[in-house]
């Protein structure tokens, strides 16, 4: 009976471990996206700016 337990908790665990990388990994995912977005509506503004002082 000791083992079953055991066994349940080290698969809890596993699981919990599994999941925590997925959301940290798409977490990632979705700053780098987010990051990707800002750089290239910053580069377009300074393109926009730049053609306007000239």
């Amino acid at each position: 009976m000791e083992l079953v337990i055991l066994l349940f908790v080290v698969l809890a665990v596993a699981c919990f471990g599994q999941l925590l990388t997925f959301a940290l990994c798409r977490a990632a995912t979705r700053r780098d996206m987010l990051e990707a977005r800002w750089r290239e509506e910053s580069a377009g503004s300074m393109g926009e700016e730049g053609h306007e002082s000239a």
